[in-house]
Parts: structure tokens; C-alpha cells; sequence
């Protein structure tokens, strides 16, 4: 039998709180052996479920709004001043809000690996579900990998060979803490998890990680990496698979199916977390909380942002900007009302509208299959509310139009979800000439300081202290 390490004692009793858990390293002392907590093919489902569980409080809002708040669409916080900090490209090691989140991606990954190193002590486990819930804990522990490089690491292109310094890449449990891997060989463990993950995961699997979703996930690795082709080949599997469609605005288009039954699932989401009831279970309180449209709330868009969104595409004649939006120019702010309309949502981590706009663009990139492309924009902007041919793409629409197009309609999809400031970087990755908020894309700051308590890990690499100005 392998000599197994430690497992926490909450991978089975979830409801055990990881305070003050550092994400480099293994504490004995919270540990109970893994023999003695997992016995039984429930008991390690229980493990699995609860990966999920903690992946869900990750993605509450948290992660979404640190990277808006890197990117161009917010005001300047109003009184938090770690937002203020990541705002300003200022975290420090002490950025409290900063280092929790950073921590926060690696609790999933303990109990993954927990997971992983556990499944000779199982007796009864067949191996159909001992694939399944390999391929599904790979594919979380790479979505936390991803969330984590994309933010606390510069981005792919930063350098030519990519050997600019990643994150921790704890693949193994073990006592001595993970140094920091590169930028390349993050995304190749990515890669690698993805790819065990579409080997084995399911095409229909309830609200958990499907086959689709790790397809999905990969077209936005390969996207990154500027690899358009894969990306878009992706993209189209999980499009052609015909399992998904466009959800219609008054559900909110990009942000999947606001209110469902208890159970129900959205005809757009690809891999979503899921909000159960209005107060139990409830994965939606950090987007609630901090853009509520309180007299004083904490985040706002810019006023630039609303004159872009109005002058480009339709603005004023398309349905996005009346349900999402509360424009008050005398106070030089935006209101997004597209989360805080709600009291509970579920929160799309993958879905088809990004799938859509993501081949759209590969495609404008390459070259290829440029009527598709004009197809998978044109619908996003009739869902919209867009009928003006003025507005929709025509069959004469060049490759460069596409692109233009697609970054537009992703701009205006995404916002409030965080996902437009890794498309700058891509775009200053590819030598464009791109400033967020009057700083280079790739300067200092750009990449967000991770928590002091890693200064306790021998040689471990900090980020360059940040400030762009």
C-alpha cells in the first residue's frame, strides 16, 4: 500500500473553515490519516462534492471583481482601500483582501490532490467512477490553476519563451512548500489536466464538469496563447454539440439564467456555479455586496465606459444597455444593475456566449471560416435586441472587421465578470499598442503581490512591487 500523507478532516466533514491555512504547505497537525477518513465510494464522492464546494466560494464574485478592478471598465474604489490597492496596482504582501484570494485557489487544489491520492484505499470503487472523478478533480484543480497564473503572474507572451515566474504548482500533498513554477510550465499542467479531463469526463454529468466544459476551459487556454486554430476548434465542438443556446436578455444574456428553480439548468451554461435558494447556499454575495446601487456604492463603471457602450454597436438601440445599466452622469459614474437586480443567481464560470465570441475571433484571426463568425456575432447581437442591419455584420465583412466586432461584443458580454483585462494583455502579448488606464499592459502591478506569508518560504519570489505610473 502507498504511505499515504494527511488528509483534512473537512474533505468529509465539510464544514470545516481552512482560516489561516497556507496554500504552500501541509500542516500536520490539522490532519487525521486518510485511511481513516475515507472508507467508502460515498466518502470520496463526499470529497469530490466538496471540491466543488470550495470553488464555488472562490467564484462568488471575488475573483471577478479583482479583475475588474485591473481593468479599464471601474471607477476608482470608493473607500476599500485593498481594492483601492489592486485598483492602483499597488498590492503589497500585507494586501489582506489580496492575499486571501490568492490562498483561496489552493484550497480546492488540496482536496483535489487529497482526492487523487486516495483511490487504493477505496473498496468498491469501480473503475468507471474512479475515471470520472479523476477527470473531474483534474478539472478543478486546473481551473484554479488558471484563475491563479492569470493574476498573480504576468501574462503568456511576457516573455518570449514564457519563463517569467508563474505560481506554486502543488500537483503532489506533501510537507515541503511548492516554489514557484514559470508562466509556461503552468499552462502546461493546465494543458495536461484539461486533456485527462476531456479523456474521461462524462457529456452529461448534472451541475459538475462535463466533457464540454474542460473543451471549453482548454479554447480559452489555447485562446491566451494566441493559438487561434486550437482554440477555435475547441470552441466549435462544444458549439456544434448542439446542448447549448442562447439564453434570451430578458434572463440575462451572458450571465447565465439569473433566477432557476431550485435544479434548474440554464440552455447557455457550460460549467456554472450553482445558487440553490435565496439564503442557504447562496454563491452570489460578493457581486450583491459591492455593486449594490446603494447611494454610495463601492464600485462603479466609468462614465467612459457607458459613452463607449452607447457609441459603439447599436449602444442606445440594443437591450444590454437598459437592463444592465443605471447611468448617472452628474455624479460621473455607472451603475451595473445586471447582478444586483437580483437577490441569488447562479455565476457562469463557461458559457456559450464566450464560446461564440472566442471562435468568432480566432477565426477573424486566422482568416478561416469568416462566414461562421459573422453568424456567431450576429446572433449575439440580435439576442441583444440589435435589428438594424447597420448594426449586424454583413457577408462582405473582412477578417479585420470580425476581430474588431468580436472584442467589441466580448467587452460589452463580459463586464462585471472579470474577464476583459486578460483579453488587453492577450492583445499587448501580440505587440498591440495597449495601455489600461494610462499604464502599459504588462507594467508592474499588472500582477498582483502575493500574501507575506510566503516570505516564510525559503528563496520564494515575490512579484516586482507594483505601480504603473
Amino acid at each position: 500500500m502507498k504511505n499515504h500523507t494527511f488528509l483534512l478532516s473537512a474533505l468529509v466533514a465539510l464544514s470545516m473553515t481552512f482560516a489561516g491555512c497556507r496554500w504552500l504547505e501541509v500542516n500536520p497537525d490539522q490532519y487525521i490519516l486518510a485511511e481513516d477518513a475515507l472508507q467508502t465510494p460515498e466518502d470520496l464522492q463526499a470529497l469530490l462534492v466538496s471540491c466543488y464546494d470550495v470553488l464555488a466560494n472562490l467564484y462568488d464574485g471575488d475573483v471577478q471583481l479583482m479583475n475588474e478592478l485591473r481593468g479599464e471598465n471601474t471607477n476608482e474604489p470608493l473607500a476599500n482601500n485593498d481594492f483601492k490597492a489592486i485598483y492602483n496596482r499597488e498590492t503589497i504582501r500585507w494586501t489582506s483582501y489580496v492575499g486571501g484570494v490568492n490562498r483561496d485557489f489552493f484550497y480546492p487544489v488540496l482536496r483535489v490532490n487529497s482526492l487523487l491520492d486516495a483511490f487504493d484505499l477505496i473498496e468498491g470503487l469501480s473503475a468507471e467512477d474512479q475515471n470520472r472523478m479523476e477527470a473531474e478533480a483534474k478539472f478543478i484543480r486546473a481551473f484554479c490553476f488558471w484563475g491563479a497564473v492569470k493574476m498573480f503572474a504576468q501574462p503568456y507572451g511576457y516573455t518570449a519563451d514564457n519563463s517569467h515566474p508563474g505560481i506554486p504548482l502543488p500537483t503532489v500533498l506533501r510537507d515541503v512548500p511548492f516554489p514557484r513554477a514559470s508562466v509556461a510550465e503552468a499552462y502546461a499542467q493546465i494543458e495536461a489536466d484539461l486533456n485527462d479531463a476531456i479523456s474521461n469526463l462524462p457529456e452529461e454529468n448534472g451541475i459538475y464538469a462535463t466533457r464540454d466544459a474542460a473543451k471549453a476551459l482548454l479554447a480559452q487556454v489555447h485562446f491566451l496563447k494566441m493559438e487561434f486554430a486550437e482554440a477555435a476548434q475547441l470552441a466549435t465542438e462544444v458549439i456544434d454539440s448542439g446542448r447549448y443556446s442562447l439564453e434570451q436578455p430578458e434572463t440575462d444574456s451572458a450571465f447565465v439564467r439569473m433566477r432557476l428553480p431550485i435544479g434548474a439548468t440554464s440552455p447557455e451554461s457550460i460549467f456554472s456555479v450553482y445558487s440553490t435558494l435565496a439564503t442557504n447556499d447562496n454563491r452570489t454575495d460578493q457581486f450583491v455586496r459591492w455593486w449594490q446601487p446603494t447611494a454610495n456604492p463601492e464600485i462603479t463603471l466609468t462614465t467612459d465606459y457607458w459613452n463607449w457602450f452607447e457609441g459603439i454597436v447599436g449602444g442606445a438601440n440594443e437591450d444590454r444597455r437598459s437592463l444592465w445599466f443605471d447611468y448617472l452622469p452628474t455624479e460621473g459614474k455607472t451603475l451595473l444593475t445586471r447582478f444586483t437586480d437580483h437577490s441569488f443567481f447562479n455565476v457562469p464560470l463557461v458559457h456559450l456566449t464566450q464560446m461564440m465570441l472566442i471562435r468568432a475571433e480566432a477565426y477573424g484571426e486566422t482568416g478561416n471560416n469568416l462566414g461562421t463568425a459573422i453568424d456567431d456575432i450576429n446572433a449575439i447581437r440580435a439576442r441583444a435586441g440589435i435589428t438594424s442591419a447597420v448594426y449586424l455584420l454583413d457577408v462582405g465583412a473582412t477578417a479585420e472587421d470580425i476581430v474588431e466586432a468580436a472584442r467589441y461584443d466580448y467587452r460589452k458580454e463580459t463586464v462585471g465578470m472579470g474577464l476583459w483585462v486578460e483579453q488587453l494583455q492577450r492583445h499587448g502579448a501580440m505587440g498591440e499598442d495597449v495601455t489600461i488606464r494610462n499604464a502599459p499592459w504588462d507594467c508592474p502591478g499588472m500582477a498582483l503581490q502575493f500574501s507575506a506569508s510566503e516570505g516564510n518560504v525559503a528563496g520564494f519570489e515575490f512579484n516586482e512591487v507594483g505601480g504603473c505610473n
